[in-house]
Formats: C-alpha cells, structure tokens, sequence
C-alpha cells in the first residue's frame, strides 16, 4: 500500500547518489482520542497526520538558491565563486573570549538540547572528501562532496598541513521519492531525521524501535545503570560508531534518543537530567497508582516530563535570547487569563521546522559556547578546568575523578560567552579534533552548510521579514555591530546581495529586548511560534492536563530538574539560567528540595525570597533577576559597552553635566518634612540594588 496518489512502485533514481526508493510508507491512521504525543510526532496534527514527523523536508519561506536551480551551490551574482567559508570566519568572527555577565553555561547547553530536539540535518556518513588533510581529487571525489578549502597561509591549519575540511552534502528529497514528492518540488530540499515538536525525541527516540531499546519495561523506567553508587545513562552497545575513545576500552558512552547525545560533557549531564527525571516520575505515579500498568506509567510520566521541559522552553529560557516583549508581540507566548489555559491551538499552522531557522538562525548560539568548562567544588571555588575539544564525542570524562559532581556545578556557575562576532578557538580550530592537534571549523561549517542547503541571500530574507533590502554597504552601517565589521564584509564580498545570511544575521545589533539581530529574530520568533501554536499537545492547551494538573506542571523549573536527578548537588540558585552574584549569594542559592515548593496558594505569609507570589510563575519578583526595560537597551556595540553619540563621539563628561546643569543652592520645602525624602530612599533600597 502507499500513500493515495502515488504509484506502488515509484522508483527515483537520484544522479547525485544512486539511491533509489521503491514503496512509499503508508499514510497514519490516526486516533483522536489520544492525548498524547506519538513517538514518530505522527497525528499531532488530524488532518495532515505527517506534518512534524521525522524525514521530511524543512520548510522553506524563501526559495532556495541553487546554481542549475536543483542542488548545485549558488554563485556570487556576477557568476565568479562566493567567498571561501575559512577565510570569512578568519576575517569577520574573532576569537576573544569574554564573559557574559549574566547568563549560566547550562542556558547555552540547554539551547544545543533543544536544537537537537527540533531538528538533526543526517549527511551520508562515511564519506571522505578530504584525505589527509588534502583534497581528494574531484574525478575521485563523491559527488555527495562539498569540501572547505584552506588557504596555504590559515594561521593555524596551515602549520599541519591541512588543505581542506570535510564536509558531505546533506540528505535530500533527490534521493528519496516519497519526500520529494511530499515536498512538491524539483529542486533539492533536506531532511530533518527528527520529529519537529518540542517531545524530548532526545530523550525518547523517534520511533517505536528506538524507544524499545531504551525501556526496562518495568514500572514505567528507562533504562539506568548503576555504577559507584549513581544512576548514569545505559551504556551504548556499540560505542565505537558514536563515541572517541581517550584511554581504555571500557570508557563511558552513553546510550539515548539521539545520537549526539555524547557530544560534549555539558549536553550529556543534560540528557542525563531529563532520562532520570523520567525515571523520578515513572516511580511517583507507580507509587501512587498501583493499579496502572507499564505501559500507563511509561507513557504518564513522558507526558509529564515533556510537559515540564516545554514549561522551562517556553517560560524560563526563551525569553533569555528572544526577549519577553518580542515573544508576546510575536505570539510565541500566549495570551493567557492565568490561571487558565492557552487555547489558541490551529490547526491550519504547520509546525516543520525551516531550513533558515536550523541551518542558520538557531546557530546563533555557538557563539556563546565556552572553550573551558570550569569544575567547582561544593564550596563554590574552582578546583581546575577541562579543555572542551578534549572530550568531543567523549563523555567519559563524567566518571572520572569525581567530575561529574564539579562539572555540574561548573554548567551552573561558570558564564558563557557573550553574544558577539568572537567564537572561542576551541570550535573555530579544533572542533572534533578527536586527539589531534587541530580540528574544524565550525563557523565556517555553519556558512558552508547554509549553502549546501540552498539557503538565499541575507538580504532575501530581510524582504521575507518585511525589513528592507540592504542596497549599499554604507547601509550596513546601520545593522551591524561596528563599522570595522561592515568594512571587512565589502572586502570579502563582490555584492551586498551575495552575502550570506549565515554571516550578516550573526553579525546584526541585537533586537528590541533579545540577543539576536532582527534578521535572526524575526526567523526565530517564526519557528517557536509555529511550534507551539502548530502543536495540539503543547501543555498549556485544554485539551491535555486538567487545571490541577496544569498548576503542578507549571511549577517546574531547570533548577529543579537538576537539583532531582544530578549527583551530589545540595544547593543551586533558583532560576538556574542566571549567574549568583556574590553580594547576595545567600539570598539567591537555595538547598535542592527547598527549589519551587509553591502551595496552591493556601500559605498565609510571603516567603523570605519572595517566590510563589505568583503561582503561574514563581520566580517573578525573587532575587537577581533583570530589571524590566520599558524601551531596548542602549549599547555602543548592541551587547555591553556604554553608547556614544549620534555622531560616534563618547558622550559627553558625566562630571561636567553635573557642574553645568545642576546647581547647589539648598532652598527648603514649604511644607514636607526630611523623612519624606528619607523614606523615599528607605522604599527605593526596598526594592532594588544594582549589585556590581
């Protein structure tokens, strides 16, 4: 049987790879009386039962630009080739590290988790375009090929004798007839491999088989093994395909839902949380009903546990990056009558997720990784640091020397990178290095891979967002975060219309009260909105929790999925995406189980931190969190440094304001007394310190 309309023996024979496809998979038959996400995201949506599901094309706003109009990469616009991806990223992106003042680490993994949960772009594995360090010669050369050139004089690479950077093409509709006639188009588009929904496919897998493998089939558990005392993730049956090997045979690698869960130690102690706190809640529903069968408990405590993760997307993290006020004007959050329900679910909206937002908007965030990842002590000190590109595709690091505990501390305390043009050399020149002395780069991976997806021009999306062409470099001036920037891409660029939007949407001023520029903004807003509105089993819809239900879920935060499931964590502050300053360390840390205990609303006193005031969300008006801004900050550079004039110059003298403008004559008020103006300052302490 196959999909109606399509022939049972449909064969395309793709010249790019010589793969065909014979018999397209049935069409799902759905049930709506399930209130529940499908492991493969099938039937979410009742009348487009595949929309969101695992290998389907991304969704395209803007048409792709290919050279031949079909899959070969685009051109500059006077015909000769764009830029070489390496010599952009040596060029425009920097490699100084500087800290956010801010913002946690574990905001910046949690990001990549999320990324990895919405989309994961599968390239045919095995492939080597390059050998040695050298390219292959194109008449050897798979055509599936797209390497990165370097230069004879790269700083770095060059010294080792690299010429070239692997990278393999994408998989596409070309080599798949089902997609590609899903996809209703002749030019290649690319597959996501996962489902397009915020479900923790991370965690769970993306199919039936998938998730059996990770099931005890016992009271509702995942799979956990216990080794010195702690549950860590199941060991991966075959380790040698998805982890490097540092030392021995028997090092950790960890199996889960998704294959690049062994990336890096951050995302694992991530992939770890989640997977034991299903478990913690497999254990509190069996517990309570004894009557409920494996499966019952299995599939309660997903709905939870997706429930609570979306709750932490949506209200804690977001609105770091995005900006509170851009996601109301977006309709990313609901207009809610707390403490009710959303209900703006439509159906009409198509949650797939866009090839811009994953090849190139959401990689906003590898400028804020770290290239070291402190260990920390419980006392709060340092003890040392680990070097990220040691420990690429090796988690074993976690079990060693009681690094597990350090560096859960380290994700929580230690800052990430500021939001600029500066990546750290750890992923610009030893990404993957796997032991070697260098690696890749993945800056230039991100723009090369944009243009392996056809991805159009910066400016092409600016007119798709309604923000205007860019039709001189002068204009530039305007959108990008200096002029020394602006400078660099007309040297690098034959046409203000060939630049990629890979490199101008990374190099914008931040947007309205969020991190990104408004090119990337208006992209990202795009997704998570259609993301949620587009998903009939979002939490906050009628149709999924009850309202006591709802209030439960609703008190869940990223620090109280850590403090339950990491090892030998006592005390975090409470909203874990933000840094502890140290001026007001006791007020803002609190011990693990004290984390979001909010009643429903029967305590009779404020608590001394002042959480739970709202019962929808309990964080608002506790210790260091960031003031409201009523209009967009004003920073010379978009991030941090204090604004200048409209001409450029520094401002003028604060000092001299002062002399010139403001007098010191004391005339006595008529008739209010001194503790008029005494108690004004009593109730401004009351309400705000500006800790620096």
């Amino acid at each position: 049987n196959t999909v109606p309309g399509l022939l049972i023996a449909i064969t395309l024979l793709s010249s790019y790879t010589g793969l065909s496809q014979t018999v397209c998979p049935e069409a799902p038959v759905c049930d709506d009386s399930v209130r529940t996400y499908q492991l493969d995201g099938s039937c979410n949506n009742l009348n487009n039962p595949d929309w969101g599901t695992p290998n389907r094309p991304y969704a395209r706003f803007v048409p792709a630009q290919y050279t031949d109009g079909i899959w070969e990469p685009a051109l500059a616009s006077s015909g000769n080739p764009l830029p070489n991806v390496r010599q952009l990223s040596l060029h425009l992106f920097g490699e100084t590290e500087m800290q956010h003042p801010r913002n946690t680490l574990v905001s910046m993994q949690f990001g990549q988790f999320v990324a990895h949960d919405l989309s994961f772009t599968a390239d045919a594995g095995g492939i080597q375009c390059c050998a040695d360090g050298k390219m292959v010669p194109k008449a050897l050369a798979s055509p599936r090929c797209f390497p990165i050139e370097v230069a004879d004089d790269d700083p770095v690479l060059a010294g080792e004798g690299i010429q070239c950077m692997n990278l393999v093409r994408t998989k596409t509709t070309l080599e798949d007839a089902c997609s590609s006639l899903a996809a209703g188009e002749e030019s290649a588009e690319q597959l996501s491999s996962v489902t397009a929904f915020l479900d923790l496919s991370v965690v769970y897998g993306n199919s039936l088989e998938q998730t059996d493998s990770l099931r005890t089939f016992s009271r509702g558990q995942l799979q956990a093994e216990t080794r010195n005392g702690k549950q860590w993730l199941p060991v991966h049956p075959n380790k040698t395909t998805t982890c490097v090997s540092k030392d021995a045979a028997d090092d950790a690698c960890y199996l889960t839902g998704d294959i690049r869960s062994n990336q890096s130690p951050h995302l694992t102690l991530l992939h770890q949380a989640f997977h034991l706190e299903h478990n913690r809640l497999a254990r509190e529903l069996a517990d309570l009903n004894a009557g409920w069968d494996d499966e019952t408990v299995f599939q309660q405590a997903r709905k939870l546990n997706i429930a609570q993760y979306q709750r932490i997307v949506y209200y804690e993290w977001l609105p770091i990056y995005l900006g509170a006020e851009n996601m109301r004007a977006a309709g990313v959050l609901p207009a809610l009558e707390l403490p009710g329900f959303a209900d703006d679910y439509d159906a009409s909206v198509d949650p797939t997720v866009s090839n811009a937002f994953a090849t190139a908007a959401f990689r906003f965030f590898h400028n804020l990784i770290a290239g070291h990842l402190d260990l920390i002590a419980e006392s709060r000190q340092p003890t040392g640091s680990i070097r990220l590109s040691d420990w690429f595709n090796n988690p074993s690091v976690l079990e060693k020397d009681g690094n597990y505990e350090q560096l859960s501390r380290g994700m929580i305390y230690q800052p990430h990178d500021r939001p600029n043009h500066h990546l750290t050399p750890e992923v610009k020149h030893f990404l993957f290095r796997h032991g070697g002395p260098v690696g890749v780069d993945l800056k230039a991976i991100d723009i090369q891979r944009a243009r392996d997806h056809g991805l159009a021009c910066y400016n092409d999306y600016r007119e798709y967002c309604g923000l205007g062409r860019v039709t001189s470099w002068e204009e530039f001036n305007n959108l990008l975060r200096t002029p020394a920037m602006v400078r660099s891409l007309s040297e690098q660029y034959e046409s203000v219309d060939d630049v990629d939007l890979a490199v101008a949407g990374a190099l914008e001023r931040h947007h309205g009260d969020g991190m990104p520029g408004e090119t990337f903004a208006c992209l990202l807003l795009d997704q998570f909105r259609r993301t949620r509105v587009g998903d009939r089993f979002y939490f906050e819809n009628g149709n999924v929790f009850s309202s006591r239900q709802l209030f439960e879920v609703r008190k869940a935060s990223m620090a109280r999925v850590l403090c339950d499931n990491t090892h030998g964590l006592k005390e975090i502050q409470r909203n874990a995406f933000f840094l502890v300053s140290e001026m007001i360390r006791n007020s803002v840390l609190a011990v693990c189980p004290l984390v979001a205990s909010c009643d429903e609303g029967t305590a009779p006193y404020r608590t001394m931190d002042g959480s739970c005031n709202s019962l929808y969300s309990p964080l608002y008006g506790t210790p260091y969190r960031p003031y409201r801004r009523l209009l967009p900050a004003w920073y010379a550079d978009g991030v941090s440094e204090p604004a200048r004039m409209a001409s450029g110059r520094p401002l003028p003298n604060a000092r001299q304001l002062s002399m010139a403008l403001f007098g010191e004559a004391e005339g006595r008020d008529g008739r209010n007394t001194i503790i008029n103006m005494q108690f004004g300052q009593l109730v401004a302490h009351d309400m705000s310190f500006t800790a620096d």
